[in-house]
């Protein structure tokens, strides 16, 4: 079991007819007209098509780019770092060396014509202090993910996975590079385990990037998502400028156990469980302008927010598996609650202008059918225990 996390990281550097004419008559003798024929034209080769460009293609100011990420191990530079390991949760026991290799992480850009645009690489060390350093060490080198290219910003958006083997301790960062390959920021992503549920992603018109600790907008300071007396559970993009953001009250808090192991448990007060948790925020300058009481529930992972974004109804869709749905606006708006006893049973056929989606519980699985033409008629059932 994992504790505590200790860098003594050493060997880390940054780093595609011919034509036949006869003419005869019975009456006289053979005669051959001379008779001028144009030469065939030969056929207009077609100009050789561009050589094709790898990576993912993607647009700025109208010019199309194409950028590959890549990542291999570099086996010939070894890495350590001591982290502390423990048999059971009772206390710290032994001090342990973890070894492992560093990587090289290449971002290549290149315009339309395949020139390069800028090549960069990154090594494991530019990563290491979003995490713990040993599992850094320890992790396997994970290809980035492009999520897109946000003109805004001016930066293109990735995500680092770095895991321990053999278990579920590991972290994600949020990369962004300038149109130089320069590193603009590094911000914290959806955890391997536990965390809040929260997978980074682009704003639709890509004017701002949701991490799983903030939103980051141009010309204005990250709005930070974290709340006092409580941790973010939960946050989505709702619209190109708001982002709902759940909390859950409380703190972990340390118990010990009568055999001596220590357990943590989330410990809140009344008031705090009173207060709403859910809120709708503006990207822009980060005011709640709508809140509410929600429970999503915990799995394995950690936090979970089932929840669906239904444009054609202009309505968020969020479970909680002991109600019914939450219907939160896209516009301006006070959210609702719809409990399983206002919801019909789905009976087929599916009417043409509802969307079915399915989303997941604690212990259940669901089925929606919501009419786009009025938000608050669904239909629902119950797939699987």
């Amino acid at each position: 079991m994992r504790l505590h996390f200790y860098a003594i990281i050493s060997g880390l550097g940054l780093a595609g007819c011919e034509q036949h004419l006869y003419h005869k008559e019975e009456s006289r003798p053979l005669a051959v007209p001379t008779v001028v024929v144009a030469a065939p034209t030969a056929p207009v080769p077609p100009a050789p098509a561009p050589p094709a460009v790898p990576g993912s293609a993607f647009s700025v100011n109208g010019k199309v780019h194409y950028l590959v990420a890549q990542a291999r191990t570099d086996s010939a530079h070894s890495l350590t770092a001591l982290a502390y390991f423990s048999d059971d949760d009772r206390a710290r026991q032994r001090l342990t060396k973890v070894r492992g290799y560093d990587g090289r992480f290449t971002f290549t850009l290149r315009d339309a014509a395949g020139a390069p645009v800028f090549r960069r690489e990154l090594r494991k060390a530019d990563f290491a202090k979003m995490g713990a350093p040993d599992v850094v060490v320890e992790s396997a080198v994970n290809k980035p993910v492009f999520l897109g290219y946000s003109a805004a910003l001016r930066a293109l958006v990735f995500t680092v996975d770095f895991g321990a083997p053999n278990s579920d301790v590991g972290f994600q960062v949020v990369l962004l590079l300038d149109l130089g390959g320069q590193v603009l920021r590094l911000s914290e992503g959806r955890a391997l385990s536990g965390g809040a549920d929260c997978d980074p992603a682009l704003a639709s018109n890509g004017r701002a990037v949701l991490t799983a600790t903030e939103v980051i907008r141009p010309g204005l300071p990250p709005l930070r998502l974290a709340r006092p007396g409580a941790d973010l559970a939960g946050a989505f993009f709702l619209t190109d400028t708001t982002v709902l953001a759940v909390y859950d009250p409380g703190k972990n808090r340390p118990v010990r156990l009568p055999d001596g192991l220590v357990n943590y448990e989330r410990r809140a007060t009344p008031r705090q469980l009173q207060m709403p948790n859910a809120f709708v925020l503006r990207v822009r300058n980060g005011q709640a302008i709508s809140s509410f009481h929600y429970h999503g529930y915990y799995e394995g992972m950690g936090y979970s927010v089932p929840h669906f974004n239904l444009s054609a109804a202009h309505t968020s869709y969020l479970l909680d598996e002991k109600r019914g749905l939450y219907l939160v606006p896209m516009a301006p708006g006070a959210p609702t609650v719809l409990k399983f006893a206002e919801m019909p049973r789905f009976v087929p056929p599916q009417i043409a202008q509802e969307v079915r989606f399915e989303m997941q519980g604690e212990d259940a699985q669901f089925a929606f059918y919501a009419d786009t033409l009025n938000p608050h008629r669904v239909r629902y059932q119950r797939l699987q225990d």
